[in-house]
């Protein structure tokens, strides 16, 4: 099978198609930022705050999250979260950055998902500690991401080669 992206570059796609994906990935930031003022707002970002939103608190009282809303996070993640980043790398394979940048950013990005989605049942049912790998997943997912944003956009945008087309035609 042939890889999807052999001869199609976002840097060689005409304005409209560039367009296109560039205001993609701007929704997608949108969606990370508002993500992380969400998170910030309900956790403080703080590894104490982190255990206390899915264990409880008596200083808040907050009640631990139960199995069932445990569940219904994560089934919503399960479904959206390797869509957005499938998305995300299937932009940064259609740049002409190396393949090993391509490969450990895509596992990068689903190694953070896949950690970010076990760490509120670890946090809860086994220990507060996990909140360093949802730390670690959520840092995973992050990093990636920027690198997915970044590389295609400067490729589009910056990268200063002419189109395929304005070659063949010279």
């Amino acid at each position: 099978m042939r890889n999807f992206n052999t001869r199609f570059r976002l840097r060689d796609s005409d304005r409209q198609i560039r367009l296109l994906y560039t205001l993609f990935l701007f929704l997608m930031l949108t969606g990370f930022a508002f993500s992380f003022f969400w998170a910030h707002s309900m956790t403080g970002l703080s590894p104490q705050g982190i255990a206390d939103h899915y264990r409880g608190s008596d200083a808040t009282f907050g009640e631990p999250m139960s199995f069932r809303e445990l569940a219904e996070i994560t089934h919503f993640h399960l479904f959206t979260m390797p869509v957005v980043f499938m998305i995300l790398a299937h932009v940064l394979y259609l740049t002409g950055v190396s393949n090993g940048m391509k490969v450990s950013m895509t596992w990068a990005a689903f190694s953070g998902v896949m950690l970010d989605l076990a760490s509120p049942w670890l946090i809860s049912y086994v220990s507060p500690i996990f909140v360093l790998t949802m730390l670690a997943g959520d840092s995973l997912m992050l990093i990636s991401f920027l690198v997915m944003f970044v590389i295609p956009l400067y490729e589009m945008w910056f990268l200063q080669q002419p189109l395929i087309a304005k070659k063949n035609e010279e």
